[in-house]
């Protein structure tokens, strides 16, 4: 809706972000409103959740673009990486969608899933990639965040299509995909995220999986302060999902998350609400395998509330609605407010 204001009055909010009320304009103010479906209604009676925490009526929220506040770690420079050698490695053009784009990758050895896909010929998990590009194509307002980018299997080609925010925690994954943003040219839009994405801002030793990079993972569930643990490029500094909110350009964005069974870490009212007040997320694509014990953890009961107080709808990647039982789930999942039909 379109609003006159008869003052002048700015403020910074504790993101950072300048909010401000100008006389004789008209402002455009984004209304986010919710709503419940039939689906919400199952999921919670099956699985005997409580809607709680849905915003209810419209809010009208006006934002601008500040990028000062961020408090991870952004790369825009080799110098950050400098501690990590990859002069020999190998950049191949990869092609998928019809973009074609240079990716720095491991040896195979190293990495036997993703690098050697592409020094093969291949492209690491193209029916998905390829359903994100025509999705980013055909809304064009949409951003990309990859939350575990590894070398840039999604963030590259994404990155010929709309602003980018690329999470990595490992240095050797970083560097090999800053590389690539380099020699792709595309460094305009994608913001290099060296951190993890956790519940807490702390220190965390990483388990480091050679022969499948793509394996590293927050090697304790506690942080760690023990300084012989962080030799080599093997800790990260963790941020909140929150704290991503400053890079962001716009109020649209669709998600891939692949963070090794931290999920219940990252996705918590208290650590990840404001993001999604703030950005409208239509669609999250996420690697799961939560749900395999007998007796599902508590906390992976809380992720998935989480998405149902948001009215999400959960599918299989060919496009299959989810029961509640999270156990026939699989391993890949998308939580949605999409129609099957759109993506």
């Amino acid at each position: 809706m379109l609003q006159k204001k008869t003052s002048i009055k700015c403020l910074t909010d504790r993101f950072g972000c300048l909010i401000c009320v100008v006389s004789s304009v008209t402002l455009l103010v984004i209304v986010v409103t919710t709503f419940q479906t039939k689906t919400v209604d199952n999921f919670r009676h099956h699985m005997q959740m409580s809607l709680t925490g849905v915003t209810t009526g419209p809010r009208a929220v006006v934002v601008s673009n500040v990028t000062t506040a961020f408090r991870g770690n952004l790369i825009k420079s080799s110098d950050q990486l400098a501690d990590v050698d990859i002069r020999s490695t190998r950049c191949l053009k990869a092609n998928t969608g019809g973009i074609t784009f240079p990716i720095c990758t491991y040896e195979p050895a190293e990495d036997v899933w993703v690098s050697r896909s592409f020094t093969k010929g291949g492209y690491w998990e193209r029916p998905v990639v390829d359903r994100f590009i025509r999705l980013l194509r055909r809304y064009t307002d949409l951003e990309f965040v990859d939350l575990g980018a590894n070398i840039g299997t999604y963030t590259l080609p994404a990155a010929r299509i709309t602003h980018v925010v690329a999470v990595e925690p490992y240095s050797g994954s970083m560097a090999r995909l800053f590389k690539s943003v380099q020699l792709g040219r595309v460094e305009k839009n994608v913001s290099l995220v060296f951190n993890a994405i956790s519940n807490v801002r702390s220190t965390y030793a990483l388990g480091v999986y050679y022969g499948n990079i793509g394996g590293t993972s927050l090697k304790r569930q506690q942080a760690t302060v023990n300084t012989t643990d962080c030799r080599n490029g093997s800790c990260t500094r963790t941020i909140l999902l929150d704290d991503l909110l400053p890079l962001m350009r716009g109020r649209r964005a669709v998600m891939k998350v692949d963070v090794e069974a931290h999920q219940p870490r990252v996705f918590t009212n208290s650590t990840a609400t404001k993001f999604f007040d703030f950005i409208d997320v239509p669609l999250l694509y996420m690697e799961w395998g939560l749900c395999r014990q007998q007796e599902v953890r508590p906390e992976v009961l809380e992720l998935t509330r989480f998405f149902i107080d948001r009215q999400y709808q959960v599918f299989s990647r060919d496009n299959r609605p989810l029961r509640t039982n999270c156990r026939q789930w699989g391993e890949d999942i998308i939580f949605t407010k999409l129609q099957p039909r759109e993506f």
